[in-house]
């Protein structure tokens, strides 16, 4: 499969990072983010200013040998948060794939044509393409259940479940 570029909006990459699915990220996408997602994912933990979590390293890390690209979009959205509105728009501009985990930001982005994934839908293209075990695949839909829309999380434990059948 030929590399597609895609906006990560900073749920993906906070939700991805939690489940261990980042990495395989590169396999597909060549990445890119606007600077208010930039700047939510590197922001201090306004309780724990000192802190840096294992997500934002990786994002330094990462965006240091240019496997992360910064670009704006000429203009943002008027609604959603400042990430949400800056990646919704820059792949509206630009017709890239859109990574995303916000269920509202979802619903907008395919009402006007984008190919959006989240991160229980790559998950479940992992076990598709065989990158991940049945087990593997159902802790990292468990582990997110929080913090992805219902709607979101019963659609991929279906469609993994459909698999795990199809396979025996």
């Amino acid at each position: 499969m030929k590399k597609q570029t895609a906006v990560m909006e900073t749920s993906f990459w906070v939700i991805g990072h939690r489940v261990d699915v980042l990495s395989y990220l590169f396999r597909f996408f060549t990445l890119v983010v606007p600077e208010s997602v930039r700047n939510e994912v590197l922001a201090p933990d306004p309780r724990y200013p000192q802190r840096v979590y294992g997500y934002q390293e990786m994002f330094r890390l990462l965006e240091g040998q240019d496997l992360i690209s910064r670009r704006n979009p000429k203009q943002s959205l008027p609604r959603f948060h400042a990430g949400e509105a800056a990646a919704l728009a820059l792949a509206l501009q630009e017709n890239w794939w859109l990574l995303i985990n916000e269920q509202r930001a979802l619903i907008f982005a395919r009402q006007q044509g984008l190919k959006a994934v989240t991160v229980p839908e790559f998950i479940t293209y992992l076990y598709q393409a065989d990158l991940l075990s049945y087990r593997s695949t159902l802790s990292k839909l468990d582990l997110l259940a929080g913090n992805t829309g219902p709607q979101v999380m019963q659609a991929a434990r279906q469609a993994v479940q459909v698999l795990a059948q199809q396979r025996g």
